[in-house]
């Protein structure tokens, strides 16, 4: 975690349901601190091992391989994401009083991968692709989506390259570029913002960046490969099932720390999306991609992006709108009449907590690549809203 990183966040620690402390954090390093000198800009560090303790209510958060676990409940977390962590992190690096019940929860690790798991390989993998590859991209010759030996399919070619590069990510970029043409600078923070692919596409836009995910995985990988900070594990993707879940190594494009983070404006972090570590009001654009039709209560997301954003500040969502019938039943009991889809229904709920909306688009492509023999195509809708 860069220490510049502090000044944006707040203690997410609540008592019996109310409110959270919203404190203060302070560094209390008690590990390796690796120091980025940029004259004459003030000192920017990163640091890798360490504790953030609020000022106001004493909670204790760890900073484990240079990821910052900002969550209410540490010990719960630690335990329940101890897959994605025990990989990159050895338990000697926690504090102590964590070891014992991070040791047991090793033994009990499931192997198979589910798509609910975000800190399975094979789930991280397929965010990757959707984030970093593209249809210029190949390995030695070889175009990621074929396979490496035998006969790929024409159809999957086919829809990749008609439909691959014009997902999501290229029309924020094109709302965003729009924005920065405004001259507007824009201070961003992205919720569940996975392995971290938005920053690099917006980077030439943006004044700062803040990234907040629950996956550990997820926030060492794009400070891995957005930031380019250290990585023990291997980048692989699917390919052929009969090789293994991720079987085929990418090469990413490298990126140097000491370039892209020498102003200290931008950071990824863990912690929980419905009760994110963040100090409110301070940005003037606020992201979250495909995320909202994942809550119990969809209404806390339009909520939660009025609370971070400054007067004016701009919202932008987008999702394909997979409802649980259950969030569903309840969303359809308090909707006006007239309101028969879901993506009027989403705009219909940022409209309620203050928000107009100004952009508005259907159907933008956001494939998944399985594996050479399976592509899942999904119609996402998006929209940009300004907070009055």
């Amino acid at each position: 975690m860069l220490n510049t990183t502090l000044s944006s966040l707040s203690c997410p620690r609540r008592k019996k349901g109310s409110h959270a402390c919203g404190g203060a954090l302070a560094l209390e390093t008690k590990g390796i601190c690796e120091k980025i000198e940029i004259s004459p800009l003030p000192e920017v560090f990163e640091v890798r091992s360490g504790t953030l303790q609020c000022t106001h209510c004493q909670a204790k958060y760890p900073i484990l391989g240079g990821v910052a676990v900002v969550v209410e409940n540490v010990r719960q977390y630690l335990v329940e994401h101890v897959k994605g962590i025990s990989k990159l992190v050895s338990e000697d690096e926690l504090p102590k009083e964590f070891r014992k019940d991070f040791s047991e929860a090793i033994e009990e690790i499931q192997t198979e991968h589910i798509e609910e798991d975000l800190e399975a390989d094979r789930v991280n993998a397929l965010y990757l692709m959707t984030h970093y590859l593209n249809t210029a991209g190949s390995q030695k010759g070889i175009a990621w989506w074929a396979p490496e030996s035998g006969e790929g399919s024409p159809l999957i070619a086919s829809l990749v390259k008609q439909h691959w590069d014009q997902g999501p990510f290229a029309q924020i970029k094109k709302w965003v570029g729009e924005l920065a043409s405004k001259k507007t600078e824009l201070n961003a923070v992205e919720l569940g913002c996975g392995v971290g692919g938005l920053f690099p596409v917006l980077r030439a836009h943006l004044k700062s960046y803040l990234g907040v995910d629950s996956s550990f995985a997820s926030i060492a990988l794009a400070r891995h490969i957005a930031l380019g900070f250290a990585y023990e594990g291997e980048i692989k993707v699917p390919e052929d099932l009969l090789k293994g879940s991720v079987s085929r190594k990418v090469q990413l494009a490298k990126v140097s720390y000491k370039e892209v983070c020498k102003e200290g404006s931008v950071d990824f972090v863990v912690g929980d999306f419905e009760h994110p570590p963040l100090q409110k009001g301070r940005w003037n654009l606020s992201i979250a991609l495909n995320a909202i039709d994942m809550l119990d209560r969809p209404e806390v997301l339009p909520r939660l992006q009025c609370d971070l954003l400054n007067a004016e500040g701009i919202a932008i969502q987008s999702c394909p709108y997979i409802w649980h019938e259950a969030v569903s039943r309840k969303l359809r009991a308090r909707l006006p009449k007239g309101i028969v889809t879901s993506s009027k229904a989403v705009e219909w709920l940022y409209t309620q907590v203050g928000f107009e909306i100004e952009k508005s688009v259907e159907h933008v492509p956001w494939l998944f690549f399985k594996h050479v023999r399976q592509l899942e195509i999904y119609s996402v809708h998006m929209f940009q809203g300004r907070r009055s």
